[in-house]
């Protein structure tokens, strides 16, 4: 232990956060709709995409996220990348999860492509390959000299250091994220020693260190205040420098971090300068919609770039670049209202998607890290992994939970400045993962996911058990399963938390599944509402119900028969409310606030048919009549959200009328320069796929 003259003082500087950490600086410029991508047109072409040139020297690597359809990559198979003129640019494959027939579902690509002006583009297509891969970059030839080293400053000024390079050398090499030609990847993960910290003891350093075949280290350094059920566990307040060839790349001033919290950034140096910023690339997003990576979007025009503007002018302002800070997301997640961080993906995140404009992408990736600062990472060191209820059964992280077995050791503050809660919660970190295949997001994901189901109280869920979806609000149990669906999805075989909530998502899927004879013998001829909590006694919001559908509906394309067939069955109330005129029921109210599903007091004896529920709904006045009196906001973007995910999937008659019906209504809000972008879900005709041939 050494002393410094003077702890660091001085924040995080605006180049540390944005040059690298953030996804790069913001680009003015207008929004451009359904960008260009190449097309596969020869046999092992896969998928296409745009490099947008930096001005990077040729041979930079740049190292991106990339979801693949089950077989494209066969297991084995190695990567090769060409582009337009027909030229090899060096590739490199890293798999994080496979699909069940062991084809790559998500992976980490590396590209060395040659020097791209600022401004321009270069078409690059990935291709299967068969053939053995390339060795592993040498870690040791050529770094002599080199060094990337953190020092943490406690408040009484002592200065605890680590040495991450070494750290990264000595790293089991099996565990490696990338291992390759172009880029090698190790976690580097430390506890931060009690003595340091005034007795704190769970402060951990989880770094993901890279060197990269340009010569250049990159460190991905977060502080993670996560280590639960240990004694000692609590806030923490230290200052932090990370020193990259012995050039200052981060500091920040004295911070004070609550516990279950953590924050990152992205650094890069080269020889002892800043990094080169990579070409930066543009994904074939129809492709990974298709994949069953993400929702599909399209999105073009002056309410868009407006948008955009906004986002850009959210970084340029305020603390942005500040460790632990909002960045524009929620604090008080119960708050109901216009949020842009509420939906299938945040609202930047589908303007990511829908655009591929680089000032969308600054934010959402901003927010996933910005993510990191809400309390709900319970990190348990005992198993190396998330709080489960495999070991912990009884477990309930609310206060009234108790102490452990019952509740956390520590109980989460109530001074952190965040309220989370399951049934408003954004997924920040899904979308920045599949896109970037920062390793950080995929503990983002894993984290929030864990979190939500050692939230909920164990009567509902049931002790040892994990039903999420049981006597929950329906909002709560659409959000809840879409985080397990998306952890699922993304999670390594073998990480002991992903292949938790892989069986968590597969038994509430199967729960939901059984319950549907019974759920159709009540609910008659207007079956297809899944039950739940709703606040007001009696009535309905079908606007819940559209959530749900957008979680059911991204799990039914990844392949999930149960899925799928709650899918099918919902079908008939989320199409039938604006086709049942003649049954008694007004389409006008398919979109309303609440419906009256069933008599106040008596949940469990729900009305069974269309004239009933329609006229109830008139009797309470919840009825929109001849107008849209109860469906001012986001109700009828979310039925055409519904209804096109469900025409794309099951195409059946009954949802293609009701869907012209309700594009065609007037409803508040779902004319094309109005609706809110995150449920502006594209049907896949429009769309088009990829737009032109190499």
């Amino acid at each position: 232990m050494t002393r410094l003259n003077h702890p660091f003082r001085h924040s995080l500087g605006r180049r540390a956060a944005l040059a690298l950490g953030t996804g790069a600086l913001v680009r003015p410029g207008p929004a451009e709709a359904a960008p260009a991508v190449p097309c596969p047109a020869a046999p092992g072409e896969i998928v296409g995409l745009v490099l947008e040139g930096t001005g990077a020297p040729s041979g930079t690597v740049t190292v991106f996220g990339q979801a693949f359809q089950p077989g494209h990559v066969p297991h084995g198979a190695v990567l090769r990348a060409r582009d337009a003129n027909g030229r090899e640019i060096p590739a490199q494959l890293d798999v994080i999860a496979a699909h069940p027939d062991g084809s790559a579902r998500l992976a980490v690509v590396s590209l060395a492509p040659p020097a791209i002006a600022k401004g321009q583009e270069r078409e690059v297509m990935l291709m299967s390959a068969t053939g053995s891969p390339a060795e592993p970059l040498n870690i040791a030839a050529g770094r002599w000299g080199r060094s990337a080293v953190l020092e943490l400053a406690a408040a009484a000024g002592q200065v605890w250091r680590l040495d991450l390079l070494s750290a990264f050398r000595s790293a089991p090499a099996d565990q490696a994220w990338q291992s390759g030609p172009l880029a090698v990847q190790r976690r580097v993960s430390v506890d931060v020693p009690a003595s340091s910290l005034a007795g704190v003891t769970s402060l951990r350093v989880v770094a993901d260190v890279s060197v990269r075949s340009d010569g250049t280290i990159w460190t991905d350094v977060w502080l993670r205040n996560d280590a639960a059920m240990r004694p000692g566990g609590g806030a923490v307040s230290y200052g932090v420098r990370v020193l990259l060839d012995g050039r200052e790349a981060m500091r920040t001033g004295l911070l004070h971090q609550w516990h279950y919290t953590g924050w990152g950034r992205l650094l890069a140096a080269d020889h002892g300068k800043p990094a080169a910023e990579p070409p930066r690339p543009r994904h074939d997003t129809n492709y990974l919609a298709d994949a069953g990576a993400v929702p599909r979007y399209r999105m073009s025009g002056g309410t868009v770039d407006r948008a955009l503007g906004r986002l850009a002018q959210q970084v340029g302002e305020g603390n942005w670049s500040a460790p632990l800070e909002a960045r524009g997301i929620t604090r008080a997640m119960p708050s109901t209202g216009g949020r842009a961080d509420i939906g299938p993906v945040t609202e930047p995140q589908a303007l990511w998607l829908g655009t591929g404009d680089q000032r969308a992408a600054t934010v959402s990736i901003g927010q996933a890290e910005a993510a990191g600062s809400v309390p709900w990472h319970m990190w348990d060191p005992s198993v190396n992994g998330w709080l489960d209820v495999k070991k912990w059964p009884r477990l309930w992280v609310d206060g009234r939970g108790g102490p452990p077995p019952g509740g956390l050791m520590q109980n989460v503050s109530s001074d952190t400045g965040w309220t989370p809660d399951t049934a408003h919660q954004p997924d920040l970190s899904t979308v920045p993962l599949v896109l970037t295949g920062r390793r950080a997001f995929l503990d983002e994901l894993l984290a929030q996911s864990a979190w939500n189901i050692i939230s909920l109280w164990p009567a509902p869920r049931g002790e040892g058990e994990a039903n999420i979806v049981r006597g929950v609000q329906v909002r709560g149990a659409a959000w809840s399963m879409r985080q397990l669906d998306n952890a699922a999805w993304a999670a390594p075989r073998g990480d002991r938390t992903g292949d938790y909530l892989r069986g968590v998502a597969a038994s509430n899927w199967a729960w939901i599944r059984a319950q549907i004879p019974e759920w159709t013998r009540r609910q008659g001829e207007a079956h297809g509402w899944i039950p739940g909590e709703y606040g007001t006694s009696g009535a309905l919001p079908p606007w819940q119900q559209d959530y749900f559908v957008s979680t059911a509906a991204l799990s039914a394309r990844r392949g999930n028969a149960d899925a799928r067939a709650v899918l099918d069955w919902m079908e008939n109330f989320i199409a039938g409310r604006f086709l049942s005129g003649d049954r008694g029921f007004n389409p006008h109210d398919g979109c309303a606030y609440n419906l009256a599903i069933a008599p106040e007091g008596q949940p469990q004896s729900p009305f069974s048919t269309w004239a009933r529920i329609g006229q109830e709904t008139r009797a309470r006045n919840l009825s929109n009549g001849n107008g849209w009196a109860n469906s001012e906001g986001v109700y009828g973007i979310l039925a055409i959200q519904s209804l096109t995910l469900l025409s794309e999937l099951t195409g059946t008659p009954r949802v293609r009328a009701a869907l012209s019906w309700i594009q065609n209504a007037g409803a508040p809000y779902t004319a094309p320069a109005q609706r809110a972008a995150q449920f502006d879900i594209a049907p896949k005709e429009a769309t088009g796929g990829c737009q032109r041939r190499m």
